[in-house]
C-alpha cells in the first residue's frame, strides 16, 4: 500500500502541470490584454513542464513498486509451495 501515496501526488503533479499549461494558454491567447506576455508565459511553460514530468516520474515509480511487490509475493508463494510428484508414472516410464 505504499505506492498508493506516490500515485496519488503523481496524479496531482499531472493535473497541476497541465492547470500551468492552461494559465500559459490562457495569458497568451486573452484578448483583453494589450500585449501577449511572453515572458511570463515562458517562465510558467518550464515550471509546469518540470511538475508535469515530475508527476509522470512518480506515476512510473508507482507502477514499477506495484510490480515488484506482486513478483515478490508471487515468489514466495511458489518457494514455499512443496514440489508435488505425479500419482502414475508418465507412459514412457512405465
Amino acid at each position: 500500500m505504499r505506492f498508493w501515496f506516490r500515485e496519488v501526488a503523481g496524479w496531482l503533479l499531472v493535473a497541476l502541470g497541465l492547470y500551468m499549461f492552461l494559465v500559459v494558454a490562457l495569458q497568451l491567447l486573452n484578448p483583453a490584454i494589450d500585449w501577449p506576455r511572453y515572458f511570463e508565459a515562458s517562465g510558467w511553460t518550464v515550471i509546469g513542464f518540470i511538475v508535469f514530468r515530475g508527476g509522470i516520474h512518480l506515476l512510473k515509480v508507482a507502477v514499477a513498486a506495484r510490480v515488484c511487490m506482486r513478483a515478490q509475493a508471487e515468489l514466495n508463494r511458489q518457494t514455499q509451495a512443496p514440489a508435488r510428484r505425479a500419482s502414475r508414472p508418465a507412459p514412457w516410464e512405465e
